[in-house]
């Protein structure tokens, strides 16, 4: 019995030192179980910080991005404006060249139209002050025409006066005996001849091949006595009356090409016509 007590008094204090071994590695391990949970908590409170941290980066990067694309967006619209605005401009500075050339050649029109409109005025002028030189000349040459025609009559008066003068003239001088066939005898007075009357020629005398009132173009036949040449201005006289006056543009053998000048009667004109020319 006492081996027995012995014993478990033996076991009774291996169990208590086994018990406060265990107990104060117990205590050890707690302490390190602590300060690892203190270190974990740590960690913890830190990766939660930097969590917190990167979902607000994440957040502001979100919103950016979001921002980033609206402003792409936004760009995007803008940039098909501006093409549409571009190709609108496009067109508009092509539809403005080409109002521009054809205003350009308006004007080159205009200008030509203005050059030539200033040309026929001045051919207008230059018509009508040779029209009233003309028809100063027609009427000179009408004077004319008139003393003329009276110088004729005085002339044809003269031509009578002087063929009845003779024939009384030989009806008194002759003797009655000698005015018989039968006789021999001559008186030696031989009657003046009757003179034909002289004819008038104001100048070379031509036909008119063709004519157009329309476009102001006559068109006469040519001859040597004529001479005329391009720019000569001449008078168209037809039965002692002027007609008008005409200026020659081209000669040739045959013909001769002149324009009517304003003023000119020449309506009683017609191919075949025989008129004369005054210088």
């Amino acid at each position: 019995m006492n081996n027995l007590s012995l014993i478990f008094r033996i076991l009774a204090i291996v169990a208590a030192v086994a018990a406060g071994a265990l107990f104060y590695m117990g205590q050890g391990k707690l302490a390190e179980q602590k300060a690892a949970v203190e270190a974990a908590q740590k960690s913890t409170a830190i990766v939660q910080g930097e969590l917190s941290a990167a979902n607000e980066r994440v957040a502001a990067l979100e919103s950016q991005l979001s921002s980033e694309r609206n402003a792409l967006s936004q760009a995007k619209r803008d940039l098909e404006n501006t093409r549409s605005e571009m190709y609108t401009a496009r067109q508009e500075v092509s539809r403005t060249q080409q109002q521009l050339i054809q205003a350009r050649d308006k004007i080159e029109n205009l200008e030509n139209t203005a050059k030539r409109l200033r040309s026929e005025l001045v051919e207008v002028e230059q018509s009508l002050a040779d029209s009233n030189q003309a028809t100063d000349e027609i009427n000179v040459v009408n004077e004319r025409v008139v003393n003329l025609e009276k110088r004729i009559s005085e002339l044809s008066a003269e031509l009578e006066a002087a063929r009845n003068t003779t024939i009384t003239r030989q009806r008194t001088t002759t003797p009655s005996h000698l005015q018989s066939g039968d006789s021999t005898y001559s008186s030696g007075f031989a009657p003046t001849p009757a003179q034909p009357l002289p004819t008038v020629s104001i100048g070379p005398e031509t036909t008119v091949q063709s004519i157009s009132l329309k476009n102001g173009l006559i068109v006469l036949a040519n001859t040597p006595e004529i001479q005329l040449s391009p720019g000569n201005q001449i008078t168209l006289v037809q039965n002692m009356q002027a007609l008008g006056k005409i200026s020659v543009t081209q000669t040739n053998d045959d013909f001769i090409v002149a324009n009517i000048l304003p003023g000119a009667k020449a309506r009683s004109l017609s191919p075949g016509s025989s008129i004369q020319l005054l210088r």
